[in-house]
């Protein structure tokens, strides 16, 4: 079970990633453009990446 909540949730930081990236003009998508999403958003995804790579090492460590 926690191998995959883990992979979820690498999944989920995966998509994070592809969606907040900006386009070939460097305009960045709509919901990054107010000024707290520049600190609000890199450490959600960041906390995804951890916790999922924790919880992933986790369940695989423990079978």
């Amino acid at each position: 079970m926690n191998t995959l909540i883990g992979g979820a949730m690498l999944a989920i930081a995966i998509v994070l990633i592809v969606v907040g990236r900006p386009n070939r003009d460097g305009i960045q998508p709509k919901f990054l453009r107010f000024e707290a999403a520049l600190v609000l958003y890199p450490p959600i995804v960041l906390s995804f990446i951890g916790l999922g790579a924790a919880v992933l090492i986790s369940g695989l460590l423990a079978n």
